[in-house]
């Protein structure tokens, strides 16, 4: 992916990452020129992770460098595909068991709450839709209407996105106006008519405009004036949330957004007791490198202490606590001078960015017996359930 992916090429709004492509005959043949893995060796282990539980791609196989015979077997074994993240996530997060999965989905809703609890999030200034209505909120029923929101009445900088959606795909920053003008967070301009019919054309049923956040200065000096939000993993195994992992996710240079897929985003592995920062690494697969320095400020990234940790961590647990029924959640936390915010949480997190970032699977011993312990919790709570279902009927 190239850095034009960082912008839509006809207009302001993300777009998502493209699928993923089939290993091609060049690449399994560096993999076997670098590493002394012959071809027939890279597709027995790609059809070998592909079953049981692990449901790893061919594409995943070598975006996690599973071929490096550095990996023991037994640490191999421990890496899960997207297809295998989500069955272990739908183990923890039974839709049965957790019926406000599509409550906790909906970013307008989800935040408002969060805000009327007192859990620091981010502020909605407007909602455009054609048909849906927000209290008091105002409402964007037309380009029209965007167009003189943005000329009269929003407060930059704005940060945009689609009210259901992920990876960033629909996103956007815009800092100020300059007439009819926008200025985007990427450095490039829009016109308002332009924006405002793109945004009406692509997202009729719900865009939300809200105040966007800058990061904390000490995050600022190492990746730039964008949010890169840390994503903090919590699990309930009916003893209440805690932490299971933690992963920075530090923007793309001139990026609007902090999604890994996005060229030159790097992932940072953070110890989840001190909230120092462990590993950093950038690109996957044959171009993975990891570094100590940020690659463009120059600044410092391991062994790097993230401030307002304690708090992130708890803000985190106190989402979490309000919909304690969930198992697993993922939460993307913007961390400010003010503090840290919820800006969402997903409720089928993928621990993609886990084992990019650490270089490990998520199924490792020293998390598997904490997915295992939610796993069980939630059977036996299917299972009381669909009991008292037969006894209604």
């Amino acid at each position: 992916m190239t850095d034009t992916g960082i912008q839509a090429p006809k207009g302001a709004l993300l777009d998502g990452p493209g699928a993923a492509k089939k290993a091609e005959a060049p690449l399994i043949a560096q993999v076997a020129q670098q590493f002394g893995v012959s071809p027939l060796r890279q597709m027995r282990d790609i059809f070998s992770m592909r079953r049981g539980a692990q449901k790893l791609s061919g594409p995943e196989y070598y975006s996690l460098r599973l071929f490096d015979p550095d990996i023991a077997p037994t640490a191999k074994r421990a890496f899960l595909g997207q297809a295998g993240i989500n069955a272990l996530n739908t183990s923890m997060n039974p839709p049965v068991a957790v019926p406000t999965r599509a409550f906790v989905g909906n970013k307008l809703l989800y935040t408002q709450l969060l805000a009327q609890l007192g859990i620091g999030t981010s502020t909605t200034q407007a909602l455009v839709s054609k048909f849906r209505d927000a209290g008091k909120l105002p409402i964007l029923r037309s380009a029209d209407d965007i167009a003189t929101f943005l000329r009269e009445t929003a407060q930059f900088p704005l940060f945009g996105k689609p009210h259901h959606g992920s990876l960033s795909e629909g996103s956007v920053r815009i800092d100020g106006r300059d007439g009819d003008t926008l200025r985007l967070g990427n450095g490039l301009t829009q016109d308002i008519a332009a924006f405002a019919e793109e945004v009406m054309d692509r997202y009729p049923g719900g865009f939300l405009m809200q105040t966007a956040l800058d990061p904390h200065p000490d995050m600022a000096v190492i990746a730039g004036p964008s949010i890169g939000c840390v994503r903090i993993v919590t699990v309930n195994d009916g003893a209440g949330p805690t932490p299971a992992y933690a992963v920075w996710k530090l923007p793309a240079p001139a990026a609007m957004s902090d999604n890994f897929w996005q060229d030159g985003s790097l992932l940072a592995h953070i110890d989840l007791h001190s909230g120092e920062i462990l590993t950093c690494v950038r690109g996957t697969g044959l171009k993975a490198e990891r570094m100590a320095d940020h690659p463009v400020s120059g600044a410092p990234m391991v062994g790097v202490t993230l401030p307002f940790w304690a708090e992130t961590l708890k803000i985190a647990q106190d989402a979490h606590a309000v919909f304690p029924e969930f198992g697993v959640c993922g939460f993307d936390i913007a961390v400010t001078a003010d503090g840290p915010k919820v800006l969402e949480c997903n409720d089928n997190p993928s621990h993609m960015l886990y084992q990019i970032a650490s270089g490990t699977g998520v199924t490792q011993p020293e998390l598997a017996p904490t997915w295992d312990a939610v796993a069980q919790r939630q059977s036996k709570q299917v299972a009381r359930l669909n009991a008292g279902t037969r006894k209604k009927r």
